[in-house]
């Protein structure tokens, strides 16, 4: 379906309700910005069809294991030589005398990760599978539901807002990952104007759209991991807890942290697969005191714990500006450290406090949902147990229970 297709088909509806749609401030500042997930949908979910259909020929088989994954290894190297590159590109400037030849190479790079990309992210999927039929995932008829479907491709930016008067993850609309810093601040100062929100644009990694979307611009670990993450938002899908995604704060921290662990899980596992290099993500075993003790580090997580913290208090106490000049001058306080964070406001602490293992996050959620994994006897158990809750009290009421 062309898109004027879709467009008309919608008009038609509303029309058909009797329904007088009038575009909001917000939805006209916006219109420009907007990732059209549609049409995105169906140029995908047609396109990868037509490729696994045509892999199906003898004349089209793929090559051997070990080619595709040479192969998707250079894909990613690639994306890491563009990024070095384009930032080349903005140093030197874009009438420089070498700006022509990183044009050019950026250009070849471009055109090889084309022709790579589907190689890969077939590498990738087939990868991510095995693990999860070695896990007991598939359905009773062996086949994994939803089939492993993601596109490296670079992720959506995601506009966040929260009211001003407390933490909470209010609107969330899919933006063009291209904006400029110009147009990011430009969106959030009309949101606030016009909606008195906190608004902030976020990038993502990838979207749990099916395909997913997976961005390739952080290297290979991060993309196969992200890739198990949406895989598992498409499965919890079919499941109440994902049904109930949005139902509550709660629930989404619910989803978010669960899909993060699994996804560790299953995509470091695809990564060492892949590349042969192990992955370890338990912390280093604590040294014994020393007799002089190290001079004091900066701990940027207990840094960003204590600035919710106190943005939360004065917030309750309805201390809304006194809070916002707070969260500001505790980033500028952070640029002095090293951290570059654009903006800290209420909705960053709304969007990444709905990851329990982000340190913007003030929850118990990642320890108990840890300890649980750790008391399943399978990945898969732990899956399944946490997809079958609906509701935030089910899960609090399950913990304190004994059946597990």
């Amino acid at each position: 379906m062309s898109r004027a297709l879709l467009i008309a088909a919608l008009t038609a509806i509303l029309l058909w309700g009797g329904r007088d749609y009038r575009p909001t401030p917000t939805d006209l500042t916006l219109a420009p910005y907007r990732f059209d997930l549609v049409s995105w949908e169906i140029a995908n979910i047609f396109d990868k069809g037509y490729r696994q259909l045509s892999a199906l020929l003898p004349w089209n088989a793929p090559p051997p294991r070990a080619e595709r994954i040479a192969l998707t290894q250079e894909f990613f190297r690639l994306s890491e030589e563009r990024r070095r590159l384009e930032s080349e590109l903005i140093a030197a400037g874009p009438t420089s005398q070498p700006a022509a030849g990183l044009r050019r190479r950026i250009a070849e790079i471009q055109q090889r990760q084309n022709d790579l990309r589907p190689i890969a992210e077939q590498t990738v999927e087939s990868e991510i599978s095995a693990i999860l039929k070695s896990e007991g995932l598939q359905s009773p008829i062996g086949i994994i539901l939803p089939p492993v479907d993601t596109v490296f491709t670079p992720s959506p930016a995601l506009l966040v807002t929260s009211p001003r008067n407390r933490i909470f993850r209010l609107d969330n609309t899919l933006l063009r990952h291209d904006l400029t810093l110009d147009a990011r601040e430009f969106i959030e100062q009309q949101t606030q104007q016009q909606r008195n929100l906190s608004a902030i644009v976020v990038n993502t990694g990838g979207i749990g759209s099916y395909p997913s979307v997976t961005s390739p611009d952080a290297g290979m670990h991060y993309a196969v991991t992200t890739a198990a993450h949406e895989w598992l938002h498409n499965w919890f899908f079919f499941r109440p807890l994902g049904r109930n995604f949005w139902s509550s704060p709660e629930m989404t921290a619910l989803n978010e942290t669960a899909a993060t662990l699994g996804g560790w899980e299953i995509g470091d596992r695809a990564y060492t697969a892949l590349t042969g290099i192990p992955v370890n993500r338990q912390p280093p075993a604590t040294p014994a005191t020393p007799a002089t003790p190290p001079p004091q580090t900066f701990d940027f997580n207990n840094y960003m714990r204590q600035t919710r913290q106190q943005a939360e208090q004065l917030l309750t106490n309805n201390q809304i500006p006194q809070a916002e000049t707070y969260m500001e001058s505790r980033r500028q306080e952070l640029l002095q450290q090293g951290y570059r964070i654009r903006k800290i406001n209420q909705a960053y602490f709304a969007f990444y406090g709905s990851y329990a293992t982000n340190p913007a996050a003030d929850s118990p959620l990642e320890t108990q949902l840890r300890n649980l994994r750790h008391q399943s006897q399978t990945l898969a158990q732990f899956l399944q147990t946490i997809s079958q809750f609906a509701t935030y009290n089910e899960f609090l009421n399950y913990l304190q229970t004994d059946k597990h």
